[in-house]
């Protein structure tokens, strides 16, 4: 039984959209699960609380499901289901949850953009850590999302500069200048510049849950 579950998460992205589309549903956990704390990172990077979050989390990960079928692998699944949770949040922050119901939702692969792993460490640099995500994540709610959100996706998602750059749809060379400007100034918030950090951590206990919501609104969507 492990082993047939350890083969299963081992599926890439690829091999588990093909499986999906070939009618296996529950599948689709797997990239749920997969891409559950980027996702709660971009949220959070735009200012959104925990409930949001959660709300644009399920809200994306249906509508990837929903348009699989439109998905060409021009990009990584990673890129594209991160485009749409982009999408979701600019879409909130601009006319807010009332209207969302009439947003007609249209995610080419190449679109606009932006953000987000922390760093392992022993135990005990992990409480250092704990304390001092507490002092970056307020000190980069006071960072233009601009930047924030490409030193999110650098230096705590950990992507390289070409994916940064492909999800935000700018150039290698803008990557490098927002990051170098986000560091600057987190620098005159802080002191000092945390390469890597523990911040908008996703508890595990609320990716069941978002699992569990998600597999619920696409089978009633289905019904």
């Amino acid at each position: 039984m492990k082993e047939v579950l350890s083969e299963i998460a081992a599926l890439t992205d690829n091999e588990v959209l093909q499986r999906v589309l070939q009618g296996e549903l529950a599948l689709f956990e797997i990239l749920i699960r997969r891409y559950n704390p980027v996702l709660y990172k971009i949220a959070r990077s735009y200012d959104f609380n925990h409930q949001d979050a959660e709300d644009l989390m399920q809200e994306t990960h249906v509508a990837a499901y929903q348009h699989l079928g439109s998905f060409e692998g021009r990009s990584s699944y990673k890129t594209w289901v991160s485009r749409i949770m982009i999408n979701k949040c600019l879409y909130k922050l601009r006319y807010g949850a009332h209207r969302r119901e009439t947003f007609v939702e249209q995610f080419p692969e190449t679109l606009q953009p932006i953000p987000m792993k922390p760093a392992p460490g022993q135990p005990e640099q992990r409480v250092v850590n704990k304390e001092l995500s507490v002092i970056l994540e307020k000190s980069l709610q006071q960072v233009p999302v601009i930047y924030r959100t490409v030193f999110v996706l650098r230096e705590i998602e950990g992507l390289s500069v070409a994916e940064t750059a492909d999800i935000l749809g700018v150039t290698a060379g803008n990557v490098k200048v927002r990051l170098s400007r986000a560091k600057v100034l987190l620098q005159q918030q802080i002191g000092q510049v945390y390469s890597r950090a523990e911040i908008y951590s996703f508890n595990l206990v609320y990716c069941d849950a978002i699992v569990e919501k998600v597999f619920d609104r696409i089978r009633k969507a289905a019904e």
